[in-house]
């Protein structure tokens, strides 16, 4: 695990320090561009785009037994989304997405379990670079691979995970200026960072996402769209 979210780690800031190669060429002379300059540059003149809509989120936690069938316990979870992404900067476009969620169903080992505090709840952030394939034309596909973070109240403990993640998603350009979006996010994390560290660690924690919504845009239009 540790491995893993080091590579995440290095992927990510390479991705920053890609600004540092970029250079300007004028007959046979070459002039270096500073790369912390660049670097804030870059984020103020790209654009934003804006995307939100209801998420559902299904998270699985997982203790190993050595004598009997593993303990299991599953959350699934509605709430909101909201997305910002980067366009057009000078290395990797970057996605940011805030979610908060509401348990409504709980289990373990596959039975049903009720809460005892019906004021639990979860909020979710992911930090990632984004690639988008637009060769499809009317159906735009982005593909995502980040950091993924994770606070949630439970009946027992105060519950943070810290993961990888990444994610599929498909836009479906209506307008020039509004696209539906629908996203597929799946991570894989360590549960034991809260209360629950000492007392109850888990062995292997995941979740999956899926994200619908609508994203408008005045200035980042879509190039092709369902109604000219």
């Amino acid at each position: 695990m540790k491995k893993i979210l080091l590579f995440v780690i290095i992927l990510l800031f390479s991705t920053f320090l890609y600004a540092k190669d970029n250079t300007e060429s004028s007959g046979t002379e070459t002039k270096k561009e500073s790369s912390l300059p660049q670097f804030f540059k870059s984020f103020t003149e790209c654009e934003y785009i804006f995307d939100e809509g209801i998420s559902y989120a299904q998270l699985t936690r997982i203790e190993l037994m050595d004598n009997r069938s593993n303990f299991v316990r599953e959350n699934m979870m509605l709430g909101a989304y909201c997305t910002v992404e980067t366009s057009d900067l000078s290395f990797f476009d970057l996605i940011f997405t805030l979610s908060a969620y509401y348990p409504f169903y709980q289990a373990f080992n596959g039975m049903e379990q009720k809460a005892k505090n019906m004021f639990n709840y979860a909020v979710d952030t992911y930090l990632g670079t984004i690639i988008t394939y637009d060769k499809l034309e009317y159906v735009i596909l982005n593909f995502t691979l980040g950091m993924h973070y994770m606070y949630q109240l439970t009946d027992e403990y105060h519950m943070n995970y810290l993961g990888i993640g990444g994610s599929i998603g498909i836009d479906f350009p209506i307008s020039k200026s509004w696209t539906i979006v629908e996203t597929n996010f799946f991570s894989y994390d360590n549960p034991n960072l809260g209360a629950n560290k000492k007392i109850q660690p888990f062995d292997a924690a995941y979740q999956f996402h899926i994200n619908i919504g609508v994203r408008y845009s005045g200035k980042v239009l879509n190039k092709y769209s369902y109604i000219k």
